[in-house]
């Protein structure tokens, strides 16, 4: 198997060979949460995440923070900051969450799992930096009915393939979407 390495403008997932490797079990699939327990978790987690980060700073990002966006039905934070409190924020965050080890780990992003029956997850980076796009990226969906339309067709598309093939798929249409060539 070969090494993997990861791109530190890249921070979603393993890239070197992650189809050759452990992830290959991984499956995407779309999936229907009740709203109800969405909502719960989304309480939970973010009382969670806001009585140790003040709350301008944290945000949810993932495709059940746009309305008509289908997915896994998971929660995606981000915790955005100066780079200056990158450091003391990542030692509190330490505290409370799981680094996931499958994700960035550097000066400017960690990537982080939280115990939960859904699949959760915060996502710290510093504002400014390379990894400061998933606002960008949200409020281009948010603001693009065609944008939306395409992300929910690359997920229909992705629909029972494996994780890794989605997330690289993923990647490659916010990179398109966020560089303007995907009309928003």
């Amino acid at each position: 198997m070969g090494s993997t390495v990861h791109d530190p403008k890249q921070p979603f997932a393993l890239h070197s060979n992650c189809c050759h490797n452990h992830l290959m079990k991984d499956v995407f699939r779309i999936t229907n949460v009740d709203p109800i327990i969405i909502e719960a978790e989304r309480t939970r987690v973010l009382r969670l995440i806001e009585s140790v980060v003040p709350s301008e700073h944290v945000h949810e990002v993932g495709s059940t923070a746009v309305q008509g966006v289908v997915g896994k039905q998971d929660l995606d934070y981000l915790v955005l900051v100066p780079k200056q409190d990158f450091g003391g924020t990542r030692a509190v965050l330490d505290r409370l969450f799981r680094r996931n080890p499958e994700q960035l780990s550097n000066d400017v992003y960690q990537g982080y799992t939280v115990s939960s029956d859904l699949d959760v997850s915060v996502q710290l980076t510093v504002a400014g930096g390379p990894n400061d796009t998933f606002l960008k990226f949200v409020d281009r969906l948010r603001g693009s009915e065609e944008l939306r339309t395409r992300y929910n067709q690359l997920k229909a598309d992705f629909d029972g393939r494996p994780m890794c093939e989605y997330r690289d798929a993923k990647r490659e249409f916010i990179e398109t979407a966020l560089s303007g060539v995907i009309n928003s």
